[in-house]
């Protein structure tokens, strides 16, 4: 098989991969890749570095031709085919300050965000539409707790009035009122 040309590895190449592969950030497939081609340049044959990276040995000397001709670039993966992400900086600056700022302050009839109400808002005002499933991802990945609310009605009940019936039941022993000892049976009819 081909040398792929690596005999030709010059010393900046050499601390370009040693400097890529000390970064944690990296892919794993083009950590496989740099490692692929750090074996070569050590003197590994194409069968041991087959074995050890678990791919074929054609595999290797693709990717080993590939940074013969491009260097470190040509190892990189392509783009993929697809709709392209539309959540780009913008949006998730408005997401942020949307999440930040009550409803009502913007004029909507709601005191809680929902994952929908942040979708359709955004849509409204970025006109960039991402589903409510993927709103809550952008959140998550934000650190940003979702959850639903927890509704009470306390704050439509009269404190005097509570404390009417709190002392009331306390009075018949906290059963809930006359006749509670007394055993209802149900008529059928």
């Amino acid at each position: 098989m081909p040398d792929a040309g690596l005999e030709e590895m010059t010393a900046a190449q050499w601390d370009q991969i040693e400097a890529l592969l000390r970064r944690r950030d990296l892919s794993p497939r083009l950590r496989e890749r740099l490692e692929m081609v750090k074996g070569r340049a050590l003197g590994q044959d194409l069968p041991s570095i087959a074995r050890w990276s678990g791919r074929t040995a054609r595999t290797v000397e693709r990717w080993l031709r590939r940074f013969a001709q491009g260097g470190v670039a040509a190892l990189a993966d392509a783009p993929r085919a697809g709709r392209p992400p539309h959540a780009d900086a913008l949006y998730r600056a408005a997401l942020e300050r949307a999440v930040e700022t009550p409803p009502p302050s913007v004029g909507l009839p709601f005191d809680v965000w929902t994952s929908a109400r942040l979708s359709a808002y955004l849509a409204e005002t970025t006109g960039v539409r991402i589903a409510p499933g993927w709103v809550r991802v952008l959140l998550r990945r934000r650190d940003f707790a979702c959850g639903r609310p927890k509704h009470t009605l306390t704050h439509l009940q009269d404190p005097a009035e509570g404390a009417a019936c709190k002392i009331e039941l306390a009075a018949v022993g906290g059963k809930g009122g006359d006749g509670a000892g007394e055993v209802r049976v149900a008529l059928s009819g």
